[in-house]
């Protein structure tokens, strides 16, 4: 994770990026959220506050953030770098008093050519501590990063020790079985931002959710494949290990995918 932001924010107050470093060498705190930035203005910014103070809640810490704070917090990251288009990280921890940090960190967007191909992913059997709780897990990122670099992969599809899928390693994933998509019951993943609006657009537009544990062995019967993320929006799968999926042909993923852009550019316009 590499820090682009010179001036940064510590509750509510600029610290530089020298300080910033200082304190994350000290604390590494566990819970995090990021939050895109598009032309200047967050992306689903409430959502993320909501999100950031359930981890906190189920993390045993009896603490709750402000959101007038923590609007304001990354307002002032944006205007302090004049950084229109790249991710916020906000970190929290409490040590004798409460911590929340905002920082710009280098961001990786998928390309046209990754949206209109589809992307190579991997399975690994791996789980998080608490799937419901987006917390630094260092041991975990790791061994990932180590398994995606040795396969060329975009992403690493995780696999729980009773054989069904979870999610990504950094993103939500979702299947297509006819004009159906498929994904992991809510209490075994990471309920991310971007999944949430997914479901809500599919229900609102008569598309069909299923929320079940997915097994392994399944993953030929699907047609298509797509993960979900700040980062990466609706994108689609072209291979799972060896199998391969026409993701970016299918129909369902072509039409999430356009109510989901539209939802952002409503975002954007408020």
């Amino acid at each position: 994770m590499k820090i682009v932001s010179h001036r940064n924010v510590k509750n509510n107050e600029i610290i530089t990026k020298e300080e910033l470093e200082m304190i994350l060498k000290k604390e590494e705190p566990k819970i995090y959220e990021v939050i895109r930035v598009i032309d200047g203005k967050t992306i689903f910014l409430n959502e993320h506050f909501q999100r950031m103070n359930k981890s906190i809640e189920l993390s045993g810490i009896n603490y709750k953030l402000n959101l007038e704070d923590y609007k304001k917090s990354a307002q002032l990251l944006i205007k302090e770098n004049n950084i229109k288009n790249c991710n916020i990280r906000v970190s929290f921890y409490y040590s004798q008093e409460p911590v929340t940090l905002f920082y710009f960190i280098e961001s990786y967007y998928p390309t046209k050519e990754e949206f209109n191909v589809g992307i190579h992913t991997v399975t690994l059997k791996i789980a998080r501590k608490n799937p419901n709780v987006k917390s630094y897990e260092k041991e975990l990122k790791e061994k990932v990063a180590n398994i995606m670099k040795e396969n060329n992969a975009f992403e690493a599809i995780m696999v729980n020790q009773d054989g069904t899928i979870s999610e990504g390693s950094r993103s939500n994933v979702f299947f297509i079985k006819g004009n159906k998509l498929i994904t992991s019951p809510d209490s075994a993943v990471l309920l991310g931002v971007t999944r949430s609006k997914i479901i809500q657009l599919c229900e609102k537009n008569s598309i069909e959710i299923e929320k079940r544990p997915v097994k392994l062995h399944e993953l030929k019967e699907f047609e298509a494949a797509f993960i979900t993320g700040t980062s990466n929006d609706v994108l689609p799968i072209k291979t799972i290990d060896k199998l391969q999926y026409n993701s970016s042909e299918n129909e369902v993923v072509r039409r999430v995918s356009e109510l989901y852009l539209e939802e952002v550019k409503k975002e954007m316009e408020k």
